[in-house]
């Protein structure tokens, strides 16, 4: 996807092997958000009441067109397109793209965001029945059912990028049944609509739904899925938790405060979300591949046109008035990465160096290949110690920067600035050739690829030459201003 399989596999990789039940003393499940993190309408209610969506009422075209608009909002406000070619369907997009909002609508500080997933994780860990979800017969998700004369292309799934092969779902949670046990278990990827019943989609190496794919194609039978589009933000976060399981859903719940339940699906023995806008009911054919891509990845790049995996769509249901759900490569993917990954790295190092005050992936590392760390330092060389272990906390990094306390991590300029004034590469550079890297990459060569580290803070104890220049703090309000407006 967009939201690809390979940038949440990533997302929260080692996190819930690794996450110790709790993140931090200032960690706590969000206060009470009501259904926002579950229902994407009442999310999108929720954003337009505090002032962050920008309704699109211009018709636009779901080729090329609607992501052009959005990507002019990008890492602003969420956007609805309300009138698409061709379908009568809105579109939302942006949900993830800005920080701010998202801790808004979990009702907590953006840089606590991610240790409110850490903490619904570890209560899920402490309780793995509570809040467990139900599989009811009707819900939202079923209030119209299409099982003949449907038809993909009247669903407004966008091509994003000049070259993408196609229309893509690209952040829909597919459900799939355990072919030995029979328990759910949901995931995402990118997926392409390639005929009015047909899809060509992606599996990521260590998927769970590739392992279940090959017992089936060994029987030479298919595997029911159902692609839920639109599903709340919790659930949509967590859908692709690798070595969980069946508790994905049930993390989701915890995230939420209360049970995310399914619903039976028409034509397969495979539950959707209740709550979700569109639910596609489909089968994986046995031994059958398809051309799939180009597709515009994470990294800016195009990952290439090759045969891959087919569904066969039997039905489609949706809400009465659903909206589609999209996601556009770049911010909002990499912020997503980040909210987990910043929490996974902070809570794995500062086990190791008490230092360690805070992290940050930024955007232009593509939200995981450069973390910034801010260090309170207590001796010098611990910065290098820091370097080293967040390195190997999230293996998909390929730089990092250590800062000191007075740098703001979420600042690029302050960043730079650190680097220009605090880092000598004669002694603060470290260099850690052929390493495991990220095959979504195209610097990575056969798997491998040289990582660095950036010493950017002060020599510890610091002297007078490293004593940063400090004004005083003011309070504009107080002040009587007027600004001349530009005519």
């Amino acid at each position: 996807m967009k939201i690809s399989a390979r940038w949440l596999l990533i997302f929260v990789f080692l996190l819930v092997a690794t996450m110790p039940l709790g993140v931090s003393a200032a960690t706590a499940v969000p206060k009470p958000v009501g259904d926002r993190l579950v229902d994407l309408k009442k999310c999108i209610d929720y954003v337009d009441k505090t002032g962050n969506l920008v309704r699109i009422k211009s018709e636009v075209d779901a080729k090329y067109e609607l992501a052009g608009i959005a990507k002019k909002y990008e890492g602003k406000k969420c956007v609805l397109f309300e009138k698409v070619k061709g379908s009568k369907f809105p579109v939302f997009m942006g949900l993830l793209w800005n920080r701010e909002t998202v801790g808004s609508i979990f009702n907590v500080p953006k840089e606590k965001v991610p240790f409110a997933i850490g903490a619904a994780i570890g209560a899920w860990r402490k309780d793995k029945k509570a809040l467990a979800s139900r599989i009811l017969d009707k819900g939202p998700a079923n209030e119209v059912i299409l099982t003949k004369g449907f038809n993909l292309y009247d669903l407004p799934a966008p091509v994003h990028a000049l070259k993408d092969g196609g229309p893509y779902f690209d952040s829909s949670v597919v459900v799939v049944n355990d072919p030995e046990t029979g328990i759910p278990n949901i995931s995402i990827h990118r997926i392409m609509v390639t005929g009015k019943d047909r899809l060509a989609f992606l599996i990521d190496p260590g998927r769970h739904l590739g392992a279940y794919l090959d017992i089936m194609e060994k029987k030479g039978k298919p595997l029911e899925v159902t692609i839920n589009n639109g599903v709340g933000l919790a659930p949509w976060l967590v859908s692709s938790v690798p070595g969980t399981g069946p508790g994905k859903a049930t993390i989701a719940s915890h995230i939420a405060g209360r049970p995310i339940d399914f619903i039976k699906a028409q034509t397969v023995g495979v539950p959707a979300f209740a709550d979700a806008q569109f639910v596609i009911e489909a089968e994986i054919l046995p031994n059958v591949r398809e051309m799939e891509g180009p597709f515009a990845e994470v990294t800016g790049y195009y990952a290439k046109e090759e045969k891959r995996w087919v569904m066969r769509v039997k039905a489609i249901t949706h809400q009465k008035n659903p909206v589609f759900h999209s996601v556009l490569s770049g911010q909002e993917v990499w912020n997503a990465v980040g909210f987990t990954a910043e929490a996974k790295i902070f809570v794995t190092v500062s086990q190791k160096v008490p230092d360690l005050k805070a992290v940050y992936l930024p955007p232009g590392g593509c939200g995981f290949y450069k973390a910034v760390i801010q260090l309170d330092k207590s001796r010098e060389g611990i910065q290098n110690e820091a370097i080293q272990e967040t390195f190997k906390a999230f293996p998909s990094l390929q730089s990092v920067v250590a800062v000191d306390m007075d740098v703001s991590i979420y600042d690029p300029v302050d960043v730079d600035w650190a680097v220009t004034t605090r880092f000598n590469a004669k002694k603060g550079f470290i260099i850690l050739p052929d390493q495991p890297g990220h095959i979504l990459n195209p610097m990575v060569e056969g798997g491998l690829v040289t990582k660095v580290g950036i010493d950017a803070t002060a020599p510890y104890p610091r002297t007078s030459s490293f004593e940063r220049v400090q004004f005083k703090d003011v309070n504009l309000k107080k002040y009587v201003i007027k600004e001349q407006r530009a005519r």
